[in-house]
C-alpha cells in the first residue's frame, strides 16, 4: 500500500494534460488507487471512459511498484501491433515527463525507462526473448494468441519445431500433432512453461476477452488462459510432460472504457481467464441482484466519468456529444429527405429484395447487425463478383468477422441479390446505381475544403472505405478545379482547362494509385510520386504533368538547394541576431567582431569553406546561405568581446554545428559573405507591419520586460522557434496550404506552359532571381495577411498555418515528442516526412497507415478519414477533429463507444473549444455524432436496436443494472417492422459513475522513496568528476562538448597509439552503471561476421555491432560496464573498464585493418555523441 503524498514526490501527471490542476490529481489518485488494489486482491480494472488516460494511470501504478521494486517484471498485452507500440512510446513519454527525477529503477540517469523495452512479434518471440533476458519489459500483442497453425500439418511442424528450438526439454508427447485443438491447448502448456512468473500483467482493451475461457469459446481465449496456468477443471496437465506449469501472473490489470456489454458475467469471464475469480461467482450467477453484483464489482472496478467545464457548469459526454439520431447528416434531429424519384423507387426495390431474402427459410426473418450490404452501398462487391471459392484469403466483405462464424452471414446476405441489381442497372442506364445515404453523407462532408473541419468515418463494409473516398476525391476535383479558375489569371485558364482535360484521361486509363501505406511507428520516407486519385496528387505532389508549370514543378524549387526558392523559407539567424537590415549585415558584423570589412570577408571565406563539401562540383544557393551564416555564427561566438558571443554559439552548436563536412572544401567563393544580406520569408516577417500575421503563424521568442534570457532558455526558446519555422515552412509548400502559396507564384504569368528554367533547374543563372524571390516574399505574406482580415473565414493558408501555430505544443506531443531534444539538423527531415504525401480525403482498411492517422491529428489534409475497425481501438485522433459519423453500425456498445473515444478524449479539439467560448455553446460546438441511415427501411431497426443497448450500457455502468433482455446480435425483421418505432432520447442529466474509487484505495502507510533526488545529483556529480580523476596513470584527452550523462575522451596507449571511447552514465536495477564505449570503425559485420565473431571470441568485453544501411563512422564497437560502488573507488573501477575496453579495441582495430590506422576521436565524434541518447 502507498499513499498520495508518497506517490506525489515520485510523479508529476501534470506535464502531459496540461500542468497540475484536477486532471493530473486524478491521474495521481487513480494511480495510487490501482497500485492498492492490486497490491490488496492481486486485480484491478481501470474502466475510465475514454480519453481520460487509462495508459498513464497504468504507467503511474507500474512506476510505484517498481520504484520500490526494481526487479519487478511486467509484460503488457495489447490488443494489435499499432496500440503495442503505442505503449511503448507512451512508457519512454512517461519515463521522460512524467517521473520528477529519475530514480534509477524507473527512469534511468539518461532519462530513458530503465528497463529495456522488447516488442514481440507472436509467441515465438515471447518465448525467445524472455528466455534471453527477463528483466526487461515485455509487450505482446493479444492477436498473437490466436495461434494461427495454418492449414497442414507442415505448418504444425514448423510452429512445434520453433518452439522446441527455446524449450528444448520438451517431450515429444507434449505437442502431439494428430488433433489440432489438442495441439494449440498442449501448445500453450508449453508456453506457460518457458514463460517466467510476471509480477504484473497489464491488459489493454481486455474487453476483448468477455467471452471467457472455455472449450466452445475462441481459441485466442483458451491459448491465452492456459499460457497463463489456467486450465479446465477437467483436463489437468501431465506435469510429467508440463513440469512447472501453473499461474504466470501473479496481478492482473485490466484496462477498457467497455468492460460489458449487458452483463456483468463479462467482467467475471475476464478475471476468469488468469484464475482471478475467485470471490466474485455472484458476477455471474442469475438469481443475484445487480446492486449486489455492483458491490461486487466495485471492489477492484474503477470508472471514472469525463466532463468538460462549460460557462461553469460540468457537462458529461452525454450532454456535450451532440448525437443526430434521426438519421440525417445536414440538419439535426432531420432524417435524410430523398427527393428524388428515381431514387425513392431504387430503394424501395431494395428494400422489396431484401425482405423477401430475409422471409426466406434460410434466415428465418433475421439478420446480423450490420451486416447487410444494401446499408452502406448498392454497388456490386468486388470480392463476390468472381464467385471464386479457391480465394480464401481474398479481402473479407465487412471488419469484425467474429460476430458470426456462418459464411453467408460474413459476405452479407444481401450482397448477391444487390450485385445483381447493381449489374442490370449500370447496363440498362450507362451508369452506377445511386445509394440516398452515401449520397447524402458525401454532400454534407463535400464542405470540408472550405471549413476545414473534419470528420472521422467508420465504416462496416470494407468496399465502402473506396466508394466513400472516390465520390469524395470527386467532389473535391470539383471544387479545386473552380477555386482555381477564380483565383488564377484570367490568361491562363484556357490552359488550366485542358490540364484538367489531360487529368481526367490519364485518370480513366488508369487505377489511382494507392494511398501511402506504413504500419510502423515512424514514417521517415519523403519521397512523393503523387498519384491521380485527385487532382491535387496528379498536379500538386510527385513530378507534377510534364511541360506545364504545376504545383509539383514549382515545389521542387523550394526542395532542390540549386533552385531559385531553396533559401526562401531559410532563416537568416545573423541578420535577426545582429538586428540588421538586409543590404547592411556584413557592416554590423564588422562592427560586432572589430574587423574591417575586406578583412571580416576573408576571415568569412575561410571559415566558410569547412561547411562546403569537397565533393560538390558547384556550391548551390542553399549551401552558400547554410555556410555563411555558420562561419558569421562561429566567429561571433570565438569573438569573446562581442555582445552576441554566447547567443552566437547557442545558435551555432544547436543548428550549424553538424553542418561541418569532414572533407570540406579547400576555399568559399569569394561571394559568399553575401549571402548573408538575403532576405527570406521569416526575415521579412520580422518586418513590423507583419506583426499581426507573425503573432497569429510564428509568434516571436518572449522575453520579459527588463530581463535578460538566461542562456538555457534562450537555447531552449530557439529551439522552439526553429521547430515552429519547420512546420510552418513545410505546411506552407506541401499541403492545402500550398495551393495559396502556388496562386500568388502564378501572379502576372500569362501561360501555364513551364519554360525552360522550370524544366531544366537553371534558375541559379536566373538574372533576376533574388528580386522575383523577395517580390514573392512580400506577394504572400500580402495574401496571408488579406486572409487574416477576410470576414468569412474560409479556410486556406493562413488558418492552416494559425492553427498549426496555437497549437504547436500539442501537435508535438502527438506526433513527434523526439523532435524536442533531437538535432534540429533532423527536425526538417522529420517534419517532411510527416507532412508528405497529402491527401484531402484518406481511406484505411486492412493495414494501419501511420501517415494518414498522423496527418490526421494535424489542421489540413486529410480533412475527412474513412476506416473501417482498423482505428477502432489505440490510435488518438481527437487534436483537429470534432465529428464522427457511424456509417456503417458496429453491433456491440462497446465498439460504437469505442469509435467516439478516437476523438473524446483530454486535450480534445471538442475541450479546447468548450472551455474557451466567449459565450453560451451553439449545436456546432459540440462533439457531432452522426449515424446517418434511411428512414422506412429495415436499416431503422438495427439504428434502434444498437442505441437501445448503448442506452442500457450507460445505465449498467452509471446508474445500476436494470432488468435486461439477453442480448441478441440479430434482428427479427417481421417482429420489429410491425412495432411501433420508439423515439430513443438521449439521458439529459450529467452521468455519475456506478464505480468510484473503492474507499480507502488512496490511503496508505507513509513512507519514504526508496531514491531520493539528491542521490541522483551526488551521483552524476561523482561521474563528472572522473574528468580531473587519475584513471590510473592512463593519459586521456577529455572533449570539452560532451552532453550531460557522458563522457567523451582519447585514450594514450602504452604501445604510443590512440583509442577514442566515452564513457555513459546508466542505471541497472536501481544501481548506477558506468558504460564505456569504444569505436573499431566502419567494418560491415553484416558480410564479415565470421571474422568479427572469432575475435570477439578472444575478446573478455562485448563486441557491438551495428546493422544499419545508414552512413555512420563506425558499426563495430568494444563495450563493458562497471557498478558505482563506494565514492573514494570510483577512479580506480572506472580506470580499469577504461583500460579493458579502449586495449581491447585498439587490438581489434589492428587486427581487423591492414593499414595501420589510427583514427582520432573526431572521426567517431558525431555518432559517439549519439550513444548518449536525447
Amino acid at each position: 500500500m502507498i499513499d498520495l503524498e508518497t506517490a506525489r514526490q515520485l510523479l508529476d501527471f501534470g506535464k502531459r494534460i496540461g500542468g497540475e490542476g484536477p486532471q493530473a490529481e486524478e491521474q495521481l489518485r487513480g494511480a495510487v488507487a490501482i497500485h492498492n488494489l492490486l497490491s490488496q486482491h492481486r486485480r484491478a480494472y481501470l474502466a475510465d471512459e475514454v480519453g481520460m488516460g487509462k495508459t498513464y494511470v497504468a504507467l503511474g501504478a507500474l512506476a510505484l511498484f517498481r520504484h520500490f521494486n526494481p526487479d519487478f517484471r511486467v509484460l503488457v498485452i495489447a490488443p494489435r501491433e499499432n496500440i503495442q507500440n503505442k505503449w511503448m512510446k507512451e512508457l519512454t513519454n512517461f519515463a521522460t515527463h512524467n517521473v520528477r527525477f529519475p530514480d534509477m529503477r524507473v527512469v534511468s540517469l539518461d532519462g530513458r525507462p530503465a528497463r529495456p523495452l522488447v516488442s514481440c512479434a507472436n509467441l515465438i518471440e515471447l518465448v525467445h526473448e524472455t528466455s534471453v533476458d527477463p528483466h526487461r519489459d515485455f509487450f505482446v500483442r493479444m492477436t498473437s494468441f490466436s495461434l494461427a497453425t495454418g492449414k497442414t500439418s507442415e505448418d504444425w511442424k514448423k510452429l512445434r519445431e520453433a518452439l522446441r528450438h527455446h524449450v528444448p526439454w520438451l517431450k515429444d508427447d507434449a505437442l502431439d500433432l494428430r488433433n489440432k485443438e489438442q495441439f494449440k491447448r498442449n501448445f500453450a502448456r508449453a508456453l506457460c512453461c518457458a514463460l517466467p512468473r510476471f509480477d504484473l500483467v497489464i491488459v489493454d482493451e481486455a474487453h476483448n476477452l468477455k467471452h471467457g475461457f472455455s472449450t466452445s469459446g475462441s481459441a485466442r481465449n483458451q491459448v491465452l488462459a492456459e499460457a497463463f496456468g489456467r486450465h479446465p477443471f477437467d483436463d489437468v496437465p501431465d506435469r510429467r510432460l508440463f513440469p512447472g506449469h501453473g499461474p504466470r501472473a501473479e496481478r492482473v490489470l485490466f484496462l477498457s472504457a467497455t468492460p460489458l456489454e449487458e452483463s456483468y458475467r463479462h467482467v467475471w469471464n475476464q478475471l476468469d481467464l488468469f484464475g482471478l475469480a475467485q470471490g466474485c461467482e455472484e458476477l455471474k450467477a442469475d438469481d443475484v441482484s445487480e446492486a449486489r453484483k455492483k458491490e461486487v464489482a466495485g471492489r477492484f472496478l474503477v470508472r471514472r466519468v469525463t466532463s468538460i467545464h462549460v460557462g461553469g457548469q460540468a457537462h458529461t459526454k452525454n450532454l456535450y456529444r451532440r448525437e443526430w439520431r434521426a438519421g440525417g447528416v445536414s440538419v439535426h434531429d432531420e432524417p435524410i429527405r430523398v427527393q428524388d424519384d428515381r431514387q425513392r423507387l431504387i430503394v424501395a426495390l431494395v428494400q422489396k429484395k431484401v425482405s423477401e431474402l430475409l422471409s426466406g427459410q434460410r434466415f428465418n426473418r433475421s439478420f446480423q447487425i450490420g451486416m447487410l450490404a444494401s446499408f452502406e452501398s448498392f454497388l456490386e462487391t468486388a470480392r463476390l463478383k468472381r464467385d471464386d471459392p479457391a480465394a480464401p484469403n481474398e479481402e473479407s466483405v465487412f471488419d469484425d468477422v467474429e460476430q458470426t462464424d456462418v459464411a453467408e452471414e460474413r459476405e452479407g446476405i444481401d450482397v448477391r441479390d444487390i450485385n445483381q441489381l447493381a449489374g442490370d442497372y449500370r447496363k440498362r442506364f450507362g451508369r452506377e446505381m445511386p445509394h440516398p445515404k452515401m449520397d447524402a453523407v458525401v454532400d454534407s462532408l463535400s464542405s470540408a475544403w472550405r471549413t476545414g473541419k473534419k470528420t472521422l468515418v467508420f465504416v462496416r463494409r470494407v468496399a465502402s472505405v473506396k466508394e466513400l473516398k472516390r465520390k469524395l476525391d470527386e467532389r473535391y476535383d470539383d471544387w479545386l478545379k473552380a477555386h482555381l479558375q477564380e483565383r488564377l489569371p484570367e490568361a491562363v485558364r484556357p490552359e488550366l482547362e485542358k490540364v484538367f482535360e489531360k487529368y481526367s484521361r490519364e485518370k480513366l486509363r488508369s487505377t489511382a494509385l494507392p494511398a501511402p501505406e506504413s504500419s510502423g511507428a515512424g514514417d521517415t520516407a519523403v519521397d512523393d510520386s503523387g498519384g491521380n486519385d485527385t487532382f491535387f496528387a496528379w498536379f500538386f505532389r510527385g513530378k507534377g504533368p510534364q511541360g506545364w508549370a504545376s504545383g509539383a514543378n514549382l515545389q521542387a524549387r523550394f526542395n532542390k538547394a540549386s533552385g531559385v526558392y531553396a533559401t526562401f523559407f531559410s532563416d537568416n539567424h545573423v541578420l535577426a541576431l545582429l538586428d540588421a537590415a538586409p543590404g547592411t549585415v556584413l557592416e554590423s558584423l564588422a562592427s560586432a567582431v572589430k574587423m574591417s570589412k575586406p578583412a571580416l570577408i576573408d576571415e568569412l571565406r575561410q571559415r566558410a569553406a569547412r561547411y562546403l563539401s569537397k565533393k560538390a562540383q558547384v556550391v548551390t544557393r542553399g549551401a552558400r546561405m547554410e555556410a555563411a551564416q555558420a562561419a558569421a555564427l562561429e566567429l561571433l561566438k570565438d569573438t569573446a568581446s562581442s555582445p552576441h558571443a554566447v547567443r552566437a554559439g547557442i545558435i551555432w552548436a544547436e543548428r550549424f554545428s553538424a553542418s561541418q563536412q569532414r572533407e570540406h572544401a579547400p576555399d568559399a567563393p569569394a561571394e559568399i559573405a553575401n549571402a548573408l544580406e538575403q532576405s527570406t520569408f521569416f526575415t521579412d516577417l520580422r518586418q513590423p507591419r507583419y506583426a499581426a500575421l507573425r503573432e497569429l503563424i510564428w509568434p516571436a521568442m518572449s522575453t520579459p520586460p527588463g530581463q535578460p534570457l538566461d542562456p538555457e532558455t534562450y537555447r531552449n526558446q530557439f529551439r522552439t522557434q526553429e521547430l515552429r519555422a519547420h512546420f510552418l515552412s513545410t505546411a506552407a509548400r506541401l499541403g492545402h496550404a500550398f495551393i495559396d502559396l502556388y496562386i500568388a507564384m502564378m501572379a502576372g504569368r500569362t501561360t501555364l506552359a513551364s519554360g525552360r528554367a522550370e524544366e531544366t533547374e537553371a534558375e541559379e543563372r536566373v538574372a533576376d532571381a533574388g528580386e522575383h524571390r523577395e517580390q514573392l516574399h512580400l506577394a504572400y505574406l500580402d495574401l496571408l495577411d488579406r486572409q487574416r482580415s477576410a470576414p468569412d473565414g474560409t479556410w486556406g493558408a493562413l488558418r492552416e498555418l494559425a492553427e498549426i501555430a496555437a497549437n504547436f505544443g500539442l501537435i508535438l506531443d502527438v506526433n513527434a515528442p523526439d523532435i524536442r531534444s533531437g538535432p534540429l539538423e533532423e527536425a526538417a527531415r522529420h517534419v517532411a516526412s510527416l507532412l508528405r504525401q497529402q491527401q484531402p480525403v484518406g481511406g484505411m482498411a486492412g493495414q494501419i497507415n501511420q501517415t494518414l492517422v498522423k496527418q490526421f491529428r494535424m489542421p489540413g489534409y486529410p480533412f475527412v478519414l474513412v476506416t473501417t475497425d482498423l482505428l477502432q481501438e489505440g490510435e488518438d485522433l481527437h487534436t483537429f477533429c470534432s465529428s464522427v459519423h457511424h456509417y456503417g453500425i458496429s453491433w456491440t456498445p462497446s465498439a460504437m463507444e469505442q469509435r467516439v473515444g478516437r476523438v473524446d478524449r483530454v486535450r480534445s479539439q471538442t475541450e479546447r473549444r468548450l472551455t474557451t467560448l466567449a459565450g453560451p455553446p451553439t449545436g456546432e460546438d459540440w462533439l457531432q455524432v452522426h449515424f446517418p441511415y434511411l428512414e422506412d427501411t429495415v436499416e431503422v431497426l438495427q439504428v434502434e436496436r444498437v442505441l437501445d443497448r448503448m442506452g442500457t450500457f450507460l445505465r449498467l455502468m452509471h446508474e445500476g443494472l436494470p432488468d435486461k433482455t439477453q442480448e441478441n446480435k440479430k434482428i427479427d425483421v417481421e417482429k420489429e417492422m410491425v412495432a411501433v418505432r420508439r423515439h430513443l432520447p438521449v439521458a439529459r442529466e450529467a452521468l455519475k459513475t456506478a464505480f468510484p474509487l473503492p474507499p480507502g484505495s488512496t490511503t496508505g502507510p507513509a513512507r519514504p522513496l526508496a531514491v531520493q533526488g539528491d542521490v541522483i545529483a551526488n551521483v552524476r556529480a561523482r561521474f563528472s568528476a572522473l574528468r580531473d580523476a587519475a584513471l590510473g596513470g592512463m593519459p586521456v584527452e577529455w572533449a570539452t562538448n560532451a552532453p550531460r550523462g557522458a563522457l567523451l575522451g582519447t585514450a594514450q596507449l602504452e604501445n604510443g597509439r590512440r583509442q577514442p571511447f566515452t564513457l555513459l552514465l546508466r542505471s541497472d536495477h536501481g544501481h548506477p552503471v558506468i558504460r564505456c564505449i569504444s569505436p573499431i570503425g566502419r567494418t560491415d559485420p553484416g558480410s564479415d561476421t565470421d571474422a568479427i565473431s572469432q575475435r570477439a571470441a578472444r575478446t573478455q568485453s562485448r563486441v557491438g555491432a551495428i546493422l544499419t544501411r545508414q552512413e555512420r563512422s563506425y558499426d563495430l564497437t568494444i563495450e563493458d560496464d562497471v557498478l558505482l560502488a563506494a565514492p573514494e573507488h570510483d577512479a580506480v573501477r572506472v580506470a580499469l573498464l577504461v583500460k579493458r575496453v579502449v586495449e581491447q579495441a585498439d587490438r581489434m582495430e589492428r587486427e581487423h585493418f591492414a593499414d595501420d590506422r589510427d583514427e582520432p576521436l573526431e572521426s567517431f565524434e558525431e555518432d559517439l555523441l549519439t550513444e548518449a541518447g536525447p
